[in-house]
């Protein structure tokens, strides 16, 4: 596929525009058009994207290029795509990073056992909050597995600004924007906060999800009930690996936040399988 000079142009000025186009497609359709695109210009549609397209576009393009583009977009919001994949597709994506990135993606991606990050569920729909009710219904038809009791909202910046529960979109004009009937979660999770220190949630049992967001207020995931439950039901196991204090990962997450952008791929690894399974 090839892409005339004049869209090129359109896309790469006009990328949150693009983005809001572009999730319109079928996720095969749009893996293929932004194959047809500069690594840059990808990277910056993505920014916009909501994370579940974005995940089914990269995983949906030549691995070494959709790596070089997780690249670009730097450790804080490649890693926020990575999450989302499985443990086999997510390593595939690492080792065609250089070595220094790569090593500050796993440490990212890595909580310790027994803190909400490490027992989150990552597999959650978002949206933008200037998207319509009906834009919205569009994207669920493409993404039905991951929803969950409620849509959850990000802005630009993958910042979590409120959610929505599902019902309430059946019962809402098509052309609201969902900033317009959206409400911010009673309690949001730290990602480095332990597993147990939810119960001193009041009624914390009478929640089916609970948002998880990082230092930074960008939304990770939910702890839903499965997870919940069974991070419970481990929390008091031994555990065999070694962790990460955290204190330890706020130094890290400083360091990475300074460094994020200062990275690029010194190497490029052997062509492997095009398309991810």
């Amino acid at each position: 596929m090839s892409i005339n000079k004049i869209a090129l142009y359109v896309l790469t000025e006009h990328p949150m525009d693009a983005a809001r186009s572009l999730e319109q497609f079928e996720p095969e359709q749009l893996a293929d058009y932004l194959d047809a695109l500069p690594i840059n210009t990808v990277a910056e549609i993505l920014k916009f994207m909501v994370p579940s397209i974005a995940v089914g576009a990269l995983k949906g393009m030549p691995v070494d290029k959709s790596s070089k583009i997780v690249t670009q977009l730097g450790v804080e919001r490649g890693a926020l795509l990575l999450q989302r994949m499985n443990g086999s597709i997510r390593l595939n994506f690492i080792s065609r990073m250089s070595p220094v990135f790569a090593n500050m993606m796993r440490l990212v991606l890595r909580y310790p056992v027994g803190t909400v990050g490490q027992a989150m569920n990552p597999n959650v729909l978002t949206v933008q909050e200037d998207l319509s009710v009906g834009e919205v219904m569009r994207i669920i038809k493409n993404s039905a597995e991951l929803l969950h009791n409620d849509i959850y909202i990000i802005d630009n910046k993958q910042h979590l600004t409120g959610q929505v529960p599902v019902r309430q979109l059946l019962v809402s004009s098509t052309d609201l924007k969902m900033k317009k009937i959206m409400k911010m979660p009673t309690h949001s999770l730290s990602a480095r906060a332990s597993v147990k220190s939810i119960k001193t949630i009041p009624n914390w049992n009478n929640h089916d999800n609970y948002p998880v967001v990082d230092r930074q207020g960008i939304f990770l995931g939910v702890m839903d009930r499965a997870a919940l439950n069974k991070a419970m039901n481990i929390s008091n196991e031994d555990r065999t690996e070694p962790e990460l204090s955290g204190t330890a990962i706020e130094v890290a997450e400083i360091f990475w936040d300074a460094c994020a952008n200062m990275i690029v791929p010194n190497q490029t690894l052997p062509n492997r399988d095009k398309k991810h399974e």
